[in-house]
């Protein structure tokens, strides 16, 4: 992946922005799962309006943790899958969740229409406007939703990642570079803290032998 489709990908994210907004905003977070909350804040929500309806609620606790929550609608009563803090980036920046219903393909830029949830966190201060962290999770035909692509501002680094493998595109104007390793992709259990933000830092994690 070149450094211009990196940078082509995350512009038709902010083009996306709008419309997913306006989408999600359009309906109203059920009241059941609503008063699960209590006195806790809820900040934004995502839904996901299809056979398996489902909800994503972000919410920040008393003590300034970003907690997210999955609920989906099972014989007409919304059901909670799974909790996460871990998924999420912490500390003052601005979290939001959005969802789009298709995916770039980096080899070609086509995009094909598969559910794709984005975590964005902004910066503070003079940054409040500028996205410092961005994790985009495709939905996979079992169900899950697997991390693809991970944008890091701090390390000015855009992450493609499979099963196998993670391309490093830097958006300084070094080389593209992969490296063969597995790392754990699913939403539920992704600590996204510990995405390594260099080959070298991919390399030390990485199960497989040296080529």
């Amino acid at each position: 992946m070149k450094k211009r489709e990196c940078l082509s990908i995350l512009a038709g994210f902010v083009l996306l922005v709008g419309f997913i907004c306006s989408a999600h905003a359009a309906g109203q977070l059920p009241l059941d799962i609503r008063a699960r909350f209590g006195n806790i804040e809820i900040t934004d929500t995502a839904y996901w309006e299809t056979s398996e309806s489902t909800w994503f609620v972000l919410a920040r606790t008393p003590d300034g943790t970003n907690m997210l929550f999955c609920f989906v609608l099972e014989r007409g009563e919304w059901m909670q899958k799974f909790q996460t803090d871990t998924a999420l980036p912490q500390g003052n920046g601005r979290v939001r969740i959005l969802f789009s219903d298709r995916v770039r393909d980096t080899a070609d830029g086509r995009e094909s229409v598969q559910p794709v949830l984005t975590i964005m966190q902004y910066g503070t201060g003079d940054g409040e406007t500028s996205v410092r962290v961005q994790a985009d999770f495709l939905r996979s035909a079992s169900g899950e939703w697997n991390l693809i692509r991970v944008y890091l501002a701090e390390e000015k680094v855009c992450l493609e990642i499979s099963e196998d493998a993670i391309t490093f595109t830097s958006l300084t104007g070094q080389d593209d570079r992969t490296v063969r390793a597995e790392i754990e992709r699913d939403l539920r259990r992704i600590d996204l803290a510990g995405i390594p933000g260099s080959p070298e830092e991919a390399e030390s994690l990485s199960s497989f032998p040296a080529d």
